[in-house]
């Protein structure tokens, strides 16, 4: 009996000392993994941010906040207006100016997930009508911008829109009319 439990002791120290190191791993490749996330969410808070500084040139910017609820963790994506006096104001993206913003949130949120695709393959976006909520005075700007992100990316962008104010930026414009029941497609 004595030796059953000097055996039992041993083993009982021996899988101590293996959940020990299995702690300490699972604290490692936390830290590896929160560091990962949080240099990813940096990228995607930067991209973002510049983005909505550029087009809507205000002190706007993007951010992801993270909380739990219910025991679990839990996103949310907000954007931070900075008033000349210094106040910071955190809106929700779906709530902040209405959909003009959030499409372009939502945009650069597509863009941030392909350039950060492991995946990355062929950089394709093909848009249809995205920035139809945008308002007029901020098109000029947003045109500008998609063309100096895809100058940087090498993305390339398929746009469907009814404003012409993306036209300029644009390297090729096809105008699709509809006669007599057909579509035609020329280039403009």
């Amino acid at each position: 009996i004595v030796s059953q439990i000097k055996t039992l002791q041993t083993q009982i120290e021996e899988e101590k000392q293996l959940l020990e190191v299995l702690d300490k791993t699972v604290v490692l490749l936390n830290s590896i993994g929160e560091e990962k996330q949080n240099h990813a969410q940096q990228q995607i808070e930067s991209l973002v941010t510049y983005g909505l500084k550029t087009i809507f040139e205000e002190d706007l910017s993007f951010h992801v906040v993270s909380s739990y609820k219910a025991n679990a963790a839990h996103l949310d994506f907000v954007v931070r207006t900075t008033k000349l006096d210094g106040q910071q104001i955190d809106t929700s993206v779906l709530d902040a100016r209405g959909g003009g913003l959030a499409s372009i949130v939502g945009f650069l949120l597509r863009v941030v997930q392909m350039l950060l695709s492991p995946e990355r393959q062929r950089l394709l976006l093909v848009l249809d009508e995205t920035f139809a909520a945008v308002s007029a005075e901020y098109e000029v700007r947003l045109a500008e911008f998609v063309k100096e992100l895809v100058a940087r990316t090498n993305l390339q962008i398929i746009l469907v829109t009814h404003s012409t104010a993306f036209s300029d930026a644009a390297d090729v414009v096809y105008r699709v009319s509809l006669e007599h029941g057909k579509s035609v497609v020329e280039q403009a």
